[in-house]
């Protein structure tokens, strides 16, 4: 249920977004989409081998500040490492919400980013989780392109779930 909840809630920002723009409440929203490599940590690392994320996002900065907001839902699968009896590949699928700063005077616009969302986590159920890293924004014609490392830790009550998703993506 709280993932429908932060899924509508992008949905109502994303419709939201040109009328704000437009009224010079906020500046183009963006819209994106990512994949990678995600690298289990800790734990995770004993038993799941790296494995790939995606992402897709509703972005909105204010006009001229370096602050913006992102909302994201976010999926990653690892497979069990060869040898590991007993255990099954291990996913996650959640729904963040990122506080994103962006450097000015760069050319690329290199930005710090960090949340709090809704992880669902396989055979561990739903938990808080937070995540925090780096990225840097590539403008292109009509399109910006991304690049980011992130730490993506769940806050589960059993073993420690702690991945590094390395992504690139396209926002328009």
């Amino acid at each position: 249920m709280p993932m429908r909840s932060l899924a509508t809630a992008i949905l109502l920002l994303t419709i939201a977004a040109p009328t704000a723009a437009a009224q010079g409440g906020l500046s183009a929203g963006h819209f994106g989409a990512g994949f990678g490599v995600s690298i289990p940590t800790g734990a995770l690392a004993n038993t799941h081998s790296a494995g790939f994320n995606l992402s897709w996002n509703a972005s909105y900065q204010a006009v001229d500040q370096p602050m913006g907001i992102r909302g994201e839902l976010f999926y990653q699968r690892f497979g069990a490492k060869a040898g590991a009896t007993g255990v099954k590949a291990s996913q996650a699928f959640a729904g963040v919400v990122d506080g994103e700063y962006h450097f000015q005077g760069f050319a690329f616009h290199p930005y710090l980013i960090g949340g709090l969302g809704l992880y669902h986590v396989t055979d561990a159920g739903t938990h808080p989780g937070f995540n925090g890293g780096v990225g840097i924004r590539i403008p292109l014609v009509g399109m910006t392109a991304y690049f980011e490392a992130r730490l993506h830790k769940v806050l589960t009550d059993t073993r420690s779930y702690v991945s590094v998703p390395i992504s690139f993506g396209l926002s328009f």
